[in-house]
């Protein structure tokens, strides 16, 4: 059995990236706002009572920024993990309008992260968002207790609990 403390990422800092900002997966370069760089130390006080033994990561710069400041208050390495991602809202990589990249957000709410019967969409759904992040997950089983620095949307798939998240926030789940 494994208990897994996901946390999502603090305040991202979206104007350090300029113009990346505006480009196809350049916000994903974004480090942690002073506020964020709190939430997430905040979180790693908290987690220091669960005596996690690693920590594992999305590849995005404000999660490996969070994962750094956990590893470095609770002293346990640190796994980059490139299917940790976040959830993909254009699985084709081109759409540059933000209006665009919105509508396929609403869409995949609308729709609760499901493919309409017949019909595959741009954006990733729930289910490859679990396939994608349990085959990470089983990786890990060997530990007793594993931090995840994550994303909203793959806290919601892994865990069931469809809500938001704060920046930060930390959900225990287990793997029997």
């Amino acid at each position: 059995m494994t208990t897994f403390y996901f946390v999502r990422h603090g305040e991202p800092d979206y104007g350090s990236v300029g113009e990346w900002n505006e480009i196809p997966f350049g916000k994903e370069f974004a480090g942690l706002s002073e506020a964020g760089v709190a939430q997430i130390t905040q979180s790693a006080k908290e987690l220091k009572k669960y005596s996690p033994e690693i920590i594992i990561s999305s590849p995005y710069t404000r999660t490996m920024h969070g994962a750094t400041i956990m590893s470095r208050e609770l002293n346990i390495p640190v796994f980059v993990e490139k299917d940790l991602h976040e959830w993909d809202s254009d699985r084709t990589h081109t759409i540059k309008d933000g209006e665009e990249l919105f509508r396929l957000c609403k869409e995949f709410d609308a729709y609760n992260g499901i493919y309409p019967e017949g019909i595959e969409k741009n954006w990733e759904s729930r289910e490859l968002v679990r396939k994608r992040v349990m085959n990470v997950l089983e990786k890990y089983t060997v530990y007793e207790r594993v931090v995840v620095s994550g994303h909203a949307i793959m806290i919601q798939t892994i865990t069931g609990q469809y809500r938001a998240f704060e920046y930060g926030e930390i959900v225990e789940w287990v793997m029997e």
